[in-house]
């Protein structure tokens, strides 16, 4: 695979990371929380599997369009008069496959940021452990993010954490779980 390519790769999975973990939250927060009961592996791997499947379904629709547009913005810039004719060759099939490839990348990262903090939290003998825990998750991402980006790691932790902590006040209000 192509340094390029692998690049492009990049996207799915800190978006998958950051919306797992995100989920996590915003379902098991009122869990967490509210009740005080400790949050079950079953509960834990329940909470990450939607997060996958949301991930998954998400993220090739929102891809599979975005190429599949910028092949139909290309035939218009080449004049072609078939409708449609890039997608039917070699270069539609191409996208599919890259949509799916990102897809499952990004769906598999959202299994994972939703199961470590909450698996680890599942372990605790404590409810708040598992919140804290997925706190700490999103401010290790974020202080990692601002290091990669070449900006302030601080800066990325303390967004993604008040993004958590508003997600987090969501899911105890609604209490999904």
């Amino acid at each position: 695979m192509s340094p390029a390519f692998l690049r492009r790769l990049w996207f799915p999975a800190v978006l998958g990371i950051t919306d797992g973990i995100l989920t996590a939250l915003t379902l098991a927060a009122g869990h967490m929380l509210n009740s005080g009961d400790l949050l079950s592996f079953s509960l834990a791997l329940r909470i990450s599997s939607v997060s996958l499947l949301t991930s998954l379904f998400m993220f090739f629709t929102a891809e599979y369009a975005r190429l599949r547009g910028e092949l139909v913005h290309a035939a218009k810039q080449l004049n072609l008069s078939a409708r449609g004719h890039l997608a039917t060759t070699q270069l539609g099939k191409s996208i599919l496959r890259e949509s799916l490839l990102a897809a499952g990348i990004s769906a598999l990262s959202s299994f994972l940021g939703s199961l470590l903090p909450l698996g680890l939290g599942a372990v605790s003998t404590r409810a708040e452990l598992s919140f804290a825990l997925t706190l700490l998750a999103l401010a290790v991402l974020g202080v990692a993010l601002g290091h990669a980006l070449y900006a302030s790691p601080l800066l990325w932790a303390i967004g993604l954490l008040l993004m958590g902590g508003f997600l987090a006040l969501a899911g105890m209000y609604l209490k999904v779980v």
